[in-house]
């Protein structure tokens, strides 16, 4: 073809002529491997220069006379060219094809504003829901935990927004949008990546006068550290031996949204810092959510096609099986939820493997009556060479340093007896409320959420207390002999610094005196 190999390295500001809507655009799949800029510069994976798909596309340019160079690349730096281009908004077609703004449809349009309305706001979920009862839809942002009215719509418009979204810019999804069977989907990652977002999902479910569509808003912790969520230094030690052992199950729990995943990530990175990426971490998700040590982790999804639990059963213990096969160092489960994924992951780690996984439990101890529910047996569970980490998280509001009020000076909006547990367990000098808003916090009165935690790294004799007496007796030997940090514990420290308002910290995670219910004589 008379293509020379350039040298200088490329501004990435450069136009992107292979991008959508480019003069020369080519299919996302070969996205992933070339890039052609407008000074001519092909920019190639240089383990990909003999791949049909590449060498198609070098005959395309030769066909139309143009004159180009060729440039070896990772193929990081070929999607950062991408990436790169001025912030358009992208639009897809019905054939699922990024396009530009200029192209995109009314109701794509309504869409991309409403998507960026909701980052905006740090809106972690939207809900539509059409009522075709009541002939309209409601538009609901979660914006730190709470769902907020945004809009109320024609529930035809509400219909037309639902289509719009899954049938023309959903990469993963049925081909059609039907309101009458639970769906879902995945943004089209071209789309997600122009706000910022590391992905989107989609769910729908049909209802008893029309249905539900839920979007949730996924945003990478990558660069954040434990502390930035919210763990204490105490805790902090703990999860960092616990990395260090390299053997066992750690358990991260807690109710639908409270942050595992973005624990499980901020772990993870450490991790692989901690061992200088020199180990293999391999990851078992449905699907993967976010990205690991900067992409080093090897991410698989679960491949099965079929809604039925049972299939979907035994589709995660066959896949944690698979991967023990693939030299792990390390590995990461989702989540386990059923007896055949429980006993796959102690599998794991009965063969030497660390594995880092998710359940849903309230509260840390939790974790192994839950475990015990599902059929794993007592002398796995009570094994601390095998139980090496249990963590159990929630959320709860952060006050708006800008317009945050002193307690003392509203403490007539609280009722009596919450007034009497903040001034018997806290310092109510230290005490702060949730002011009445400022532009500093959209005039919500809160900053943002926080982790508030439990973390334990079982002992022996932790395990002898479960074992032989109670899961009550056993919390108690862990707090007073093991010096554990309750979620109740964390709770209080957080309202004595004034982040918290205490109304925010009992309707969220627990009331003020729940250690003193539980562990009290």
């Amino acid at each position: 073809m008379g293509v020379a190999l350039a040298s200088a390295n490329i501004e990435l500001t450069r136009e992107v002529l292979t991008g959508p809507g480019g003069k020369f655009q080519v299919e996302e799949k070969l996205r992933d491997l070339l890039c052609l800029t407008d000074d001519y510069v092909l920019h190639v994976s240089g383990s990909h220069m003999a791949d049909h798909f590449v060498l198609g596309f070098m005959e395309r340019l030769s066909k139309a006379k143009v004159r180009f160079t060729i440039q070896k690349r990772p193929l990081s730096e070929i999607r950062d060219l991408y990436q790169a281009q001025p912030q358009r908004v992208a639009t897809f077609s019905g054939s699922k094809t990024a396009g530009l703004l200029e192209d995109a449809t009314p109701r794509q349009t309504e869409v991309m504003r409403l998507v960026k309305d909701a980052i905006d706001r740090g809106t972690s979920d939207i809900h539509l829901i059409i009522d075709h009862v009541r002939h309209e839809a409601l538009i609901e942002f979660r914006i730190n935990g709470d769902l907020v009215v945004k809009d109320r719509i024609r529930a035809e418009d509400g219909q037309a927004i639902a289509s719009t979204i899954y049938q023309s810019m959903c990469d993963v999804a049925d081909p059609t949008y039907n309101e009458l069977q639970p769906q879902d989907a995945r943004l089209k990652q071209s789309f997600v990546k122009k706000w910022g977002l590391y992905g989107a999902r989609i769910a729908t479910r049909p209802t008893d006068t029309g249905s539900l569509m839920v979007m949730r808003l996924l945003r990478s912790s990558s660069g954040k550290t434990l502390e930035d969520l919210g763990y204490l230094p105490e805790q902090i030690r703990l999860l960092t031996r616990m990395i260090q052992r390299r053997k066992g199950i750690i358990f991260i729990s807690g109710p639908t949204g409270s942050g595992k995943s973005s624990t499980l990530q901020c772990a993870l990175d450490d991790l692989l810092e901690v061992f200088e990426y020199k180990i293999r971490l391999l990851t078992i998700e449905n699907p993967p959510e976010y990205q690991i040590g900067k992409g080093r982790a090897v991410q698989t999804p679960i491949l099965c096609d079929s809604d039925d639990p049972v299939a979907l059963s035994a589709e995660w213990a066959r896949s944690i099986s698979n991967a023990m096969r693939l030299d792990p160092d390390v590995m990461m489960v989702g989540e386990i939820r059923d007896l055949a994924s429980a006993l796959a992951a102690f599998t794991a780690s009965m063969t030497g493997h660390q594995l880092w996984t998710s359940i849903h439990t309230n509260d840390l101890i939790q974790i192994i009556d839950r475990l015990r529910e599902l059929g794993v047996t007592l002398s796995l569970l009570t094994d601390p060479m095998l139980m090496t980490g249990l963590i159990n998280q929630e959320l709860v509001k952060t006050l708006c340093d800008h317009c945050k009020v002193p307690f003392d000076s509203v403490r007539d909006r609280y009722t009596e007896d919450l007034v009497e547990r903040v001034e018997k367990f806290c310092k109510p000098e230290q005490v702060f409320g949730c002011g009445p808003g400022c532009s500093h916090c959209n005039y919500t009165g809160v900053a943002n959420r926080t982790v508030v935690a439990e973390v334990m790294m079982p002992t022996k004799a932790f395990m002898k207390q479960y074992r032989d007496k109670d899961k009550a007796e056993a919390r108690v030997y862990w707090v007073k002999e093991m010096g554990g940090i309750t979620k109740n514990d964390h709770l209080v420290r957080l309202i004595n610094q004034g982040r918290v308002d205490p109304l925010h910290g009992e309707r969220e995670v627990c009331t003020l005196d729940e250690d003193e219910i539980t562990l009290g004589d």
